[in-house]
């Protein structure tokens, strides 16, 4: 007879398993993209860059242990539109620079979670700073685009920060089991709200 957990629930939920790739995942709607970032970058410059190396603005090779993007001097994403959905951006370790059209700008990481919202559309940049000049710079996160419904198409762009120690979490330490909860909810535990 199989004993009861706590982590029934949760692989109750569970509908397959599949290895993470070395692109964006497979979505079902309404996830428009779902990426897992794992760059182990060096230590950095006085410039917060690779030293000696310079991007070429397409540089996303699986194979090599970090990608410069569409970076030149910093790796990450410069400047950039968006439009009709929203990014959650869950850091799990490492610095993320945003900037965006609206004003805001802010670094964040090690399990900050950011929720920006494109609507009628916005202009944002995220950058990956190599701060640590004395050590590398790990950088582990994901993206995920969720399509907004056709009536919330064009709202007015929105952006939310939610720092690591106000990210919900449910922990069973009889199972050794770890749920970080960025959208939605498990258990009775029910996630940030993605509004101001």
């Amino acid at each position: 007879m199989k004993r009861k957990t706590s982590l029934d629930p949760l692989l109750a939920t569970i509908k397959r398993v599949k290895q993470l790739g070395k692109g964006p995942m497979d979505t079902p709607n309404p996830f428009l993209f779902c990426v897992y970032h794992k760059d182990m970058y060096p230590a950095g410059d006085k410039n917060l860059g690779v030293p000696g190396k310079r991007g070429n603005g397409m540089d996303f090779d699986p194979s090599a242990p970090f990608r410069m993007y569409h970076g030149e001097k910093i790796p990450g994403f410069p400047q950039h539109p968006h439009r009709g959905f929203e990014t959650i951006t869950a850091t799990i370790e490492g610095i993320i620079d945003h900037t965006d059209s609206l004003g805001n700008a802010g670094r964040y990481g090690h399990g900050d979670l950011q929720w920006m919202t494109a609507g009628a559309g916005i202009v944002h940049g995220e950058n990956f700073p190599l701060i640590n000049e004395d050590r590398p710079n790990p950088l582990r996160f994901f993206q995920i685009w969720l399509n907004l419904p056709k009536v919330s198409k064009m709202v007015q762009p929105d952006f939310v920060m939610h720092w690591a120690r106000d990210v919900k979490r449910w922990e069973d330490k009889e199972n050794n089991a770890k749920c970080t909860i960025w959208a939605g909810s498990y258990q009775d535990i029910k996630r940030v709200s993605p509004q101001k």
